[in-house]
């Protein structure tokens, strides 16, 4: 900026060249009155800045500026960065006298004006503080969550363990079977090995294999000894197999297999001789002799009773006839030897069995 002395009387004093212009206003007052006007202009926007908010968009008064500053306000007016800003206290929000800044009336204080911006609420200038209480939580549940989670691997370990049992359990069943030692393994042991869908058939067929041996082996020992087993030593080592017999009944669709079992244990004691078969027994052997093989008949008929019984329940194809047929001509032929009664309770319930499964039967009444 340059400056121009003015005269020699004021050589010493330096003056903007604006100063001359602004030095009167278009009402021609003198510069001291623009000065005071300009004073208290200030003083009013500091006023006001005090109370809230400065207005920029309102420009001094005509009166106190030329045509350089109309032109100055004027831009500032159409220029958005010079717009008054929202503070989180609206200026139209009421002071304690109950006045707004500008003099306005008394506004009631609405959700809209201030009760959402309130200086605790979260915003873009304000973030929200952290959860803390939210952090204390976790916090506190952390033991219980890491007990948790030891509890769940302790969980997956037993699971692990007990498939290895239960493969393990499985192989010495499987050793079991191959030996033929179903029959002979203890109860606890056996009501695991029960539960298997092939139970029966298995314990059947070891049950069917052993008596045979058991068979086999007393011919052989008669054949060694060149002499005759009685009839009630014979019967005995077969009543032993009764309640391995009577452990397949109880099986699902164990009393098919059991009834063929009962029908073999009589069937071998038929096959041996006895004592009358050689000649050389008294007729107090002889009679001893029958009264075995009766008691045996006696107790096996009642054994097939029940098993009957259940295999009626079972709703399995059987041709009871048959069966019935079987039974009449092996007692025809025990008549030759003494023996009169040879099955009777079990042949008269499968005659009523045969009588029901007729179309016109009525269903037996099993005593």
């Amino acid at each position: 900026m340059f400056f121009k002395r003015l005269s020699r009387s004021r050589g010493n004093s330096y003056i903007d060249d604006d100063y001359e212009r602004v030095s009167t206003n278009e009402a021609g007052r003198p510069p001291s009155s623009y000065t005071k006007q300009q004073q208290q202009q200030q003083q009013q926007q500091q006023r006001q800045g005090s109370q809230g908010s400065v207005h920029y968009d309102q420009p001094p008064p005509a009166a106190a500026v030329d045509g350089k500053d109309e032109k100055m306000y004027a831009a500032r007016a159409q220029d958005p960065s010079f717009a008054p800003k929202e503070t989180a206290y609206s200026s139209q929000r009421p002071i304690a006298n109950g006045m707004s800044p500008r003099g306005a009336p008394r506004i009631q204080p609405t959700s809209d004006s201030y009760g959402d911006q309130s200086p605790m609420s979260p915003t873009k200038e304000h973030p929200s503080a952290p959860d803390l209480l939210t952090r204390a939580f976790h916090e506190s549940v952390r033991p219980y969550t890491e007990k948790i989670e030891q509890l769940e691997q302790q969980l997956a370990d037993m699971q692990e363990y007990l498939q290895s049992q239960e493969q393990q359990r499985m192989d010495i069943f499987a050793w079991i079977d191959k030996r033929g030692l179903r029959p002979d393994v203890p109860p606890t042991i056996a009501k695991q090995m029960d539960e298997a869908n092939d139970s029966a058939s298995a314990l059947n067929a070891q049950l069917d294999r052993k008596i045979t041996i058991v068979n086999f082996d007393l011919h052989r020992l008669q054949d060694d000894l060149n002499d005759s087993i009685s009839s009630a030593h014979f019967a005995s080592a077969m009543a032993k197999f009764l309640p391995d017999i009577q452990r397949l009944a109880s099986l699902r669709t164990g009393p098919r297999f059991a009834y063929e079992l009962i029908i073999k244990l009589v069937g071998n004691l038929n096959s041996h001789g006895g004592i009358e078969a050689n000649g050389t027994g008294d007729d107090a052997e002889y009679e001893e002799d029958i009264r075995a093989r009766s008691a045996f008949y006696d107790r096996m008929d009642d054994e097939l009773v029940d098993v009957i019984k259940r295999r009626a329940t079972e709703g399995e194809d059987w041709p009871v006839t048959r069966e019935v047929k079987r039974l009449e001509k092996n007692g025809a032929f025990l008549k030759n030897i003494g023996i009169d009664s040879y099955f009777p309770r079990s042949l008269q319930v499968m005659r009523q069995e045969v009588e029901y499964r007729n179309p016109s039967g009525t269903p037996p009444r099993y005593s």
